[in-house]
């Protein structure tokens, strides 16, 4: 049951298994304070190794742009929050989770999209990218509200 001051302030997504997803792993098998251990502990690769990556391809971000470092960052946010996620299966860490990888996905499609494939002749304009990525940048925002 939840507490009642976590009803009234709206907190009650916050808890410990409000999300209506639970993955196929055995839950508080390892831990009475992790839900999914394997699944929360797998995630751990998704902080460790997006720094590593930064430091070994800086000569190929200077080359190609910074915008790289952005993936690797919102890589370290996916880990954190499905980490969060499969701790709790609390509604939050799913949305969390979700909204999460769509940042990555749509910052990754705004840089790597071909420009040949651009709407309304954007690849034509020298400034076509940054039309694109602001488009890109908007899809995200809008769809995290929803």
């Amino acid at each position: 049951d939840l507490p009642v001051t976590m009803v009234l302030i709206g907190w009650e997504n916050t808890y410990r298994g409000s999300s209506p997803v639970d993955w196929c792993e055995e839950n508080y098998t390892f831990s009475p304070h992790i839900a999914e251990f394997v699944n929360t502990f797998s995630n751990i690769l998704f902080i460790v190794f997006p720094p590593i990556v930064m430091y070994l391809h800086h000569p190929y971000s200077q080359h190609c742009g910074k915008g790289i470092h952005l993936i690797w960052l919102l890589l370290i946010m996916v880990g954190a929050s499905s980490a969060y996620f499969h701790a709790t299966l609390s509604l939050l860490g799913q949305l969390l989770d979700e909204v999460s990888i769509l940042w990555v996905i749509m910052a990754a499609f705004s840089m790597w999209f071909p420009r040949n494939m651009f709407p309304f002749r954007w690849g034509k304009l020298a400034d076509g990218r940054k039309k694109f990525s602001y488009l890109c940048l908007s899809a995200a925002i809008i769809s995290t509200v929803l």
